[in-house]
């Protein structure tokens, strides 16, 4: 019996195992998301999906000719090695390290602390060898100076400070965190839990692994990356900031306002991309259980770049008010968890 033919892709992500770059477990993670994606474009080249796609983009993608052949492979590959890059960069080292040797003001959070403005906060779960690690992390955005954590339940955290930074360390479990108007920028990195942002003022940089994460009411820069979860973006009127999404084996689903003004640009391997309605300036190719769909809403003028990348999930851009009905219930879960 001969041996199935390996893909270039499954040579790549054996490589990055062998050469130390990720782990085995994100490697599996990797390789199911490949054969996700590959089961989802088997599905797509049934003779009827084929007919009524062909008639779909014959009306939707006047004057856009997709690549096929050998020019669109290299293409799908080119895509699928950049979202894998941008997936798994900054989730298999330790970005948020904290020398607490080197640090200022070593002790424990105890209570509220001041942070003066321009503050960046460093928020880091470290990482243990046992099973039982994990819990989500909630920011909350807050007017004032002071940053606290909330509730009786929450972590033992170690506090180190240096120059302008906070640093934040704990073990396990949930830790929610009301963040002042004051902190200019925040970097935050869990293994095994969700990530949720709420309006907070601050630019972020995210990245978790096996969890999902949701920026409600995002209005600077922001960097959000998992592997195997989720990510849901709302923005606000005044969000104008260069941005980007990357996961693997998870959806993406982008809420925008009418006053959004960006160029935006979302690739899948594996997935399907819808634009909800009322949204212009959309531009769409794909080919081989590849999609590609940018959207100018620049409106001429200069605007923030908005990247969107997933393997073996789905994106959806819509407009805020007229999105989903199901993405609706779960926002209306979320504010009646937040009054309590």
């Amino acid at each position: 019996m001969k041996g199935a033919i390996m893909s270039e892709e499954q040579r790549e992500i054996l490589q990055m195992i062998s050469d130390g770059k990720i782990s085995a477990d994100d490697g599996a993670k990797l390789l199911e998301a490949l054969k996700v994606g590959e089961q989802k474009r088997r599905e797509k080249e049934s003779p009827a999906r084929r007919v009524k796609e062909k008639k779909r983009r014959m009306h939707e993608m006047k004057g856009v000719i997709p690549l096929s052949g050998l020019a669109g492979m290299r293409e799908m590959g080119r895509m699928m090695r950049g979202i894998m890059r941008e997936s798994v960069s900054g989730n298999d080292g330790d970005f948020a390290e904290i020398d607490e040797e080197m640090c200022e003001d070593a002790g424990f959070l105890e209570g509220p602390i001041e942070m003066v403005s321009g503050t960046e906060l460093v928020l880091k779960r470290r990482t243990k060898l046992h099973r039982d690690r994990g819990g989500d992390l909630n920011l909350i955005g807050v007017e004032g100076s002071t940053l606290e954590a909330v509730g009786e339940d929450a972590p033992v955290i170690n506090v180190y400070r240096e120059n302008g930074t906070v640093y934040l360390k704990w073990d396990t479990g949930d830790l929610t965190l009301n963040v002042p108007e004051t902190v200019d920028n925040v970097t935050a990195s869990i293994m095994g839990g969700n990530i949720n942002l709420s309006a907070v003022s601050a630019a972020a940089e995210i990245k978790t692994k096996g969890g999902n994460i949701n920026l409600s009411d995002a209005s600077r820069a922001f960097t959000a990356k998992t592997m195997g979860g989720d990510i849901m973006i709302r923005l606000i009127d005044n969000w104008n900031e260069d941005s980007e999404a990357a996961t693997m084996g998870g959806n993406i689903n982008l809420i925008l306002r009418e006053s959004t003004r960006s160029e935006i640009s979302a690739k899948t391997m594996g997935g399907e991309i819808t634009v909800g309605e009322g949204i212009s300036g959309v531009n769409e190719s794909g080919h081989h259980g590849a999609s590609r769909v940018n959207i100018d809403l620049s409106d001429g003028q200069d605007a923030p770049d908005l990247s969107l990348k997933t393997m073996g999930g789905d994106i959806s851009v819509t407009m805020s008010g007229k999105e989903p009905a199901e993405e609706k219930d779960v926002e209306k879960k979320r504010s009646r968890k937040k009054k309590k």
